[in-house]
């Protein structure tokens, strides 16, 4: 007879009681303490650099209403939480357990997984697109007697780069894939370039 697969609920009631995490998903794979150091040293890395960011934005007259000081606050919040995390860790592992690693196996597994590759493709294909919008310094205007027609940077990076994702992971149709890129870049662009009057990256 097969084991009855257990509700989220009951694996994080039995998980809390044994003090081990298992998962979003509430299935059998339990973090390590490597995964936790890993864990506490990014998101430590993390809130500290939001708040050193936070810190260099321009403070108005009043502390209150200065622009970083919400950033600060999530950054510091993290922060604590990195070291909380890590030392929870210490105390039950010791730091032995916390620095053993299966080094590059780990990156093979990685690898091996569909969904694991396909994430960090959608992660370079998101850091390439800043880094490229970021060069960007065109804006063209065809002006009529009812709206000013604008297509900048934003649009002729924004519009392939989702058309890309869509096809790499969506894997529809070529005219869909445009189709639903150029729509969600251009209903974006007139929503904040008209309806907030904000600046989009890539239009000088």
């Amino acid at each position: 007879m097969t084991e009855e697969k257990k509700s989220r609920i009951e694996a994080d009631i039995e998980s809390l009681e044994q003090g081990i995490f298992t998962g979003e998903e509430g299935g059998t794979e339990r973090s390590t303490p490597h995964k936790d150091f890993i864990a506490s040293i990014a998101v430590g890395l993390i809130g500290f650099l939001a708040m050193i960011i936070a810190i260099r934005l321009d403070t108005p007259d009043s502390f209150y209403t200065a622009p970083g000081l919400l950033p600060f606050v999530t950054g510091a919040s993290l922060l604590l939480m990195a070291i909380g995390l890590f030392l929870k860790t210490k105390h039950r592992y010791g730091m032995n357990k916390m620095l053993k690693s299966r080094g590059i196996l780990i990156i093979k597994d990685y690898l091996a997984d569909v969904e694991a590759f396909r994430t960090l493709m959608l992660m370079l294909f998101i850091g390439l697109y800043v880094l490229v919008l970021g060069q960007m310094d065109m804006d063209l205007r065809f002006k009529t007697n009812f709206y000013t027609f604008r297509f900048s940077g934003f649009e002729l990076i924004s519009i392939p780069v989702i058309f890309c994702i869509l096809r790499f992971f969506w894997r529809s149709t070529i005219f869909n894939c445009f189709l639903v890129s150029a729509g969600i870049v251009t209903f974006l662009a007139v929503v904040f370039r008209d309806g907030f009057q904000i600046l989009l990256p890539g239009s000088g």
